[in-house]
């Protein structure tokens, strides 16, 4: 075989080494015939690289499927994923639940109770001219503004307001003039004061 047969099998190795993609005989010859100075392949290494290191740079990223992770490591700890509980999960959709008047002009519609922190999520829909007593936070008190006009501390929430209220607070006067629905998240029970 002719010297320049052998150096254009070696050309043909330049892709697959620029890739590392050879064998690791193929590898440690086309080495020793780099060093021994040819040129050519050389060359051919370097326009591979250059082409493989532009590819790189190509690819437009892309987000991986939401579930890759958690599959991945379930068959990494050789675990079959449980089936989620229909217990784990809860919606009450908007014509769901039951509205309990509280007192004059005041519903309370309860999505769920923590029993083990006694605080409750609830809806509470007040109708114009409404108001709740003075009344004493025993827990903090967290209420999102959904629809309408919530006078807080003498100030006025529209949709997209938040109010909290610490634990020990007390809120003198709650009131709507035109109606409210808030999200209240609270202790379950209030202390109601007769007289500030």
């Amino acid at each position: 075989m002719s010297d320049q047969n052998v150096a254009h099998q070696m050309t043909e190795l330049a892709a697959g080494y620029a890739l590392g993609a050879l064998t690791q005989h193929e590898t440690r010859a086309f080495e020793e015939h780099l060093a021994e100075g040819c040129e050519i392949c050389g060359e051919e290494v370097e326009s591979f690289e250059l082409t493989a290191s532009a590819l790189d740079f190509a690819a437009s990223e892309a987000e991986p499927p939401e579930n890759l992770l958690a599959e991945l490591l379930t068959r990494l700890n050789g675990v079959e994923r449980l089936a989620p509980r229909s217990q784990d999960f809860i919606s009450i959709r908007a014509s769901e639940g039951q509205w309990h008047e509280v007192q004059a002009g005041i519903m309370v519609k309860q999505l769920y109770v923590d029993h083990a922190s006694g605080i409750a999520t609830s809806l509470v829909r007040m109708l114009p001219g409404a108001s709740l007593p003075p009344h004493e936070h025993t827990r903090p008190e967290q209420v999102y503004v959904l629809e309408g006009d919530c006078h807080i501390r003498g100030q006025r929430l529209g949709p997209g307001d938040y109010h909290r209220a610490e634990t020990g607070s007390i809120h003198e006067s709650t009131y709507t003039v035109d109606g409210t629905m808030f999200l209240l998240v609270a202790p379950e029970r209030y202390e109601v004061l007769s007289s500030l």
